[in-house]
């Protein structure tokens, strides 16, 4: 393990400095009359962040895992840390001009800053309290971005809500460590790996304090009904970041602790995570099946996507044996769900800016006139529903094979048939936006560069990584691999 200096967050600390300028940025953009300024900055701070990500990839490559104080980053926190990064870059060019009419845009792009900021911090970080700090910090800036149109009632209610139950899974959190603590004296999780080698009521009760805490973030069932009001809420990029990738975090968390410190092979809960990705999935298919907003549609199609990555971890923990293959295809899925969701909340955003209404029955016949942004929101549905030689149907694959191979055949076929009936109202949606004349005439195009661009990145990654996944396995392996060192 290589000791390093303080250039190991350098992702971190730099998006938190260019937060703490945007408003200044804001400032001097309305000084000068370029409204863009703020959003112009902001996209830099990412494109920043990514190249010291790129640099602590490249050393690490070389050197192993890297450590700093309470930091530590390995493969698997910078696998996820390229994911929170990637799409909060495309998010926040996006939002250049689809924030461009709302007040306070200094400080919309600091919170943004600084939630990604708290998400990288969180996967760097090898002690839990520290981890709850960072947690902290992204779970503050996402209450604020949901309420961020504070003028309309939805976002402050909305807001409230996420509020309310993402902070009782953090006080739930520090009960957790309060006990483990109490039991082991250190909350160093290399260190509690080591003295946790076998298993106890107390231990288990402390997991399922996790497992409370992680899943309400994470929109697991019966930990999920925050995500219908908060996602449609918010502002659309802001909404392709919370179910592209704030849920993500708590999947993380629930990765990187039991499978670190409650490893499988002692503490029994495989069974467990199968049930609760069995639930997950049914019932977020079951709430998509209800609704005619397509926001909320997409916010709960966000639950049952984490009830398939959940496939993965259950098979993992399941059967030590295919440990391996559960985890990077939870992985990848993981990823792959984060390009899919982003790029079906960016094109349906882009819809609802020009129309001004998310109701999917006015919104027929709207890709005769806006055909690039319907295409696009097409291949998101078409690969969100498992379709061949798009990438979810290859994770999708990954995860059923690992479960059949794991000795959960049952969790499979639950997931299989999942898939199928999210491809019912996947396809509703596309018909009626492309195939239906439209309700009237009306005079609509294309939005501008900053809105279709990322709409195009993310639509050529979706058939890409169908057509060659290799590239983005081979790191969720290389990912996957450091939880089972």
């Amino acid at each position: 393990m290589e000791q390093v200096t303080l250039d190991i967050i350098a992702p971190v600390i730099s998006l938190l400095i260019f937060a703490i300028l945007t408003p200044l940025m804001d400032y001097t953009g309305r000084e000068l009359k370029w409204k863009d300024l703020p959003g112009v900055w902001s996209t830099i701070s990412f494109l920043v962040s990514m190249y010291f990500l790129y640099e602590i990839y490249r050393v690490q490559s070389l050197r192993g895992p890297l450590q700093w104080s309470v930091f530590y980053v390995d493969m698997f926190s910078v696998y996820i840390a390229f994911v929170f990064i990637f799409l909060g870059l495309l998010a926040t060019f996006y939002s250049i001009e689809y924030m461009g009419h709302d007040t306070g845009q200094g400080f919309y792009y600091a919170l943004t800053q600084t939630m990604i900021a708290g998400m990288v911090g969180v996967a760097f970080v090898r002690d839990l309290f520290s981890l709850f700090v960072f947690w902290e910090l992204m779970a503050l800036s996402s209450y604020v971005l949901v309420a961020f149109r504070k003028e309309k009632w939805e976002p402050v209610e909305a807001a409230t809500k996420y509020y309310v139950m993402s902070s009782s899974g953090s006080i739930t959190y520090l009960l957790s460590l309060s006990l483990l603590y109490g039991l082991t004296g250190t909350l160093n999780i290399q260190q509690l790996a080591s003295i946790l080698t076998t298993s106890s009521p107390v231990l288990y009760a402390i997991m399922g304090m996790m497992i409370v805490a992680f899943g309400i973030k994470a929109a697991v069932v019966p930990f999920h009904t925050w995500l219908l009001d908060a996602h449609p809420a918010a502002p659309s990029p802001i909404s392709a970041l919370l179910s592209g990738v704030v849920i993500k975090t708590g999947i993380y968390a629930l990765a990187r602790i039991f499978f670190t410190i409650f490893i499988p092979s002692t503490f029994n809960y495989g069974l467990l995570l199968a049930i609760l990705a069995g639930l997950t999935m049914t019932i977020g298919n079951l709430m998509a099946l209800l609704q005619t907003d397509i926001k909320r549609l997409l916010a709960a199609s966000s639950v049952t996507q984490i009830g398939f990555i959940l496939i993965g971890l259950s098979s993992a923990a399941f059967n030590p044996i295919f440990a391996l293959s559960g985890l990077t295809s939870a992985l990848f899925h993981l990823f792959n769900h984060a390009v899919m969701k982003g790029l079906a909340f960016l094109a349906a955003g882009s819809i609802i800016h020009r129309l001004g209404t998310r109701n999917i029955n006015d919104l027929i016949g709207i890709g005769r006139n806006m055909p690039v942004t319907a295409v696009c929101l097409s291949i998101a549905l078409l690969a969100l529903g498992g379709v061949p030689s798009l990438n979810g149907f290859m994770s999708k694959w990954m995860l059923f094979s690992s479960a059949i191979n794991a000795g959960l055949p049952v969790l499979a076929l639950v997931g299989i048939l999942n898939s199928g009936f999210s491809v019912g109202y996947y396809l509703w949606i596309i018909h009626r936006l492309i195939l239906l004349k439209p309700v009237s005439n009306r005079e609509i195009n294309e939005k501008s560069l900053s809105i279709m661009l990322p709409l195009i990145v993310l639509a050529a990654l979706c058939i890409l990584i169908g057509v060659y996944p290799q590239i983005i396995v081979q790191f969720a392996e290389k990912a996957a691999s450091v939880l089972l060192t």
